[in-house]
This record gives structure tokens, C-alpha cells and sequence, in this order.
């Protein structure tokens, strides 16, 4: 019975381990990494909070291609956000206090559409959204 018991004390240490990364940063963590605006060098190799400041042109590279492809193309667009983003690897901060785990702060929609399937001459469309939840 004792063998049952420790077994089961394991198991539960290691489920709680792998929970740790679903428990938001703690102040003294964040104390210990940069924190980096877009736009400035990151350190390589490290740890680091990046923040997208509100009103600033991110860039973002749109492109079709592959061996189907005869000619391909891109597009740099810029877009800007309506407040202060603060990303540390899955978890997401509006303030740089309080943070949220990503997918729980803000949702996601991806579309693609392939030319003519509309009317037989629209154009394609390929378009991201987030909107906040």
C-alpha cells in the first residue's frame, strides 16, 4: 500500500510541475527578463517581454507562392493597435501587470478565399482578424 501511495504522490508532484506553465508569470520573473519595444533588438537566445506599443506601424508581410505558382507575390501592409500589447511567450498583458494566457484575451479568424469562386472573376482574399474576447 505504501508503493500505491508513493506512486500516487508522484504522479500528482508531476502533474502540478506541468500545470506551473499554465499559472501566469509571476512580478518577480518578469523582474528578471528585458523588456523590448517593437522595433528594438531582443537579446539572443533569452527570454524577453515584447511590447507593441499602441499607434505603432507593425509590419506585416503578406505572400502567394509555391511550385503551382508562375508568378508569385508580397506585400508589406502596416497596421497599428488601438492599446499596448504585452507578449511573454503564450501569455498576453494590456497593462504589463495583469496577465492573461493568449488564447483566452484575444480570438483569432483566418480566411482565404481562391479567385472567381464568387462570380467567376473576384478576386482572391486572404485575411487575418483579432478581436479581443
Amino acid at each position: 500500500m505504501k508503493l500505491f501511495q508513493k506512486v500516487i504522490i508522484t504522479i500528482a508532484g508531476l502533474s502540478m510541475f506541468g500545470c506551473c506553465s499554465w499559472m501566469a508569470p509571476s512580478e518577480r520573473e518578469l523582474a528578471q527578463v528585458p523588456t523590448v519595444h517593437f522595433g528594438e533588438a531582443a537579446p539572443a537566445g533569452k527570454k524577453f517581454v515584447l511590447v507593441y506599443p499602441a499607434g505603432t506601424p507593425l509590419p506585416i508581410v503578406a505572400s502567394v507562392g509555391g511550385t503551382l505558382m508562375d508568378q508569385a507575390d508580397k506585400t508589406t501592409m502596416h497596421v497599428t493597435l488601438k492599446r499596448d500589447v504585452y507578449v511573454y511567450g503564450h501569455w498576453v498583458s494590456f497593462d504589463g501587470k495583469k496577465w492573461e494566457y493568449g488564447h483566452h484575451a484575444v480570438d483569432g479568424k483566418f480566411d482565404f478565399r481562391l479567385p472567381g469562386m464568387e462570380n467567376g472573376s473576384n478576386p482572391g482574399t486572404l485575411g487575418v482578424v483579432f478581436n479581443l474576447k
